[in-house]
């Protein structure tokens, strides 16, 4: 997601009680990428838990990088029960990665929503009712996928599964 062009979408999301997550501000822990990517890099597909090649071979570009990287994690990842792609416009570099981003991240069975022609002026109506669209989905399947995520990940997560008060 381009956080330039967010529109306060994600605000309205948080508003609804669902944490934002951007791409750039995942954790890279050795111990959390190794438990996300190590049967990956145990079987050669990839050679770093940053490796794109497998989903993307011809890196040409920074934040296409980071788009598509952030889609393996959102696949992986089981507290990720919905990505949300913003961009300003359909095309540009980063328009190839549309599909495959798209199929990365619904194989895992994560819901995907794009915003893809957001522009300098905030279409507010329009955003609303696809915010409204998206909490809806999310409050009738994120439990769902958050379990069958969590059953196909390896044992030993690093992140901590309760909360202590």
């Amino acid at each position: 997601m381009d956080p330039g062009i967010g529109h306060e979408i994600e605000g309205d999301l948080q508003a609804y009680g669902y944490p934002v997550l951007w791409t750039q501000y995942f954790p890279t822990d050795p111990d959390l990428l190794e438990w996300a990517f190590g049967e990956d890099l145990r079987a050669g597909i990839i050679k770093s838990p940053f490796d794109i090649r497998d989903v993307w071979p011809s890196s040409y570009s920074a934040n296409t990088n980071e788009i598509l990287w952030g889609a393996k994690v959102a696949a992986r990842i089981p507290w990720v029960a919905c990505v949300v792609r913003l961009s300003s416009y359909e095309c540009g570099m980063d328009q190839p990665t549309y599909t495959p981003v798209q199929q990365i991240v619904e194989r895992s069975g994560t819901l995907f929503f794009s915003f893809q022609d957001l522009d300098s002026t905030k279409p507010a109506g329009s955003v609303k009712i696809r915010v409204e669209t998206i909490t809806h989905y999310l409050e009738k399947y994120a439990a769902g996928i958050i379990e069958k995520k969590k059953a196909a990940m390896p044992p030993g997560c690093p992140l901590p599964t309760t909360v202590t008060t």
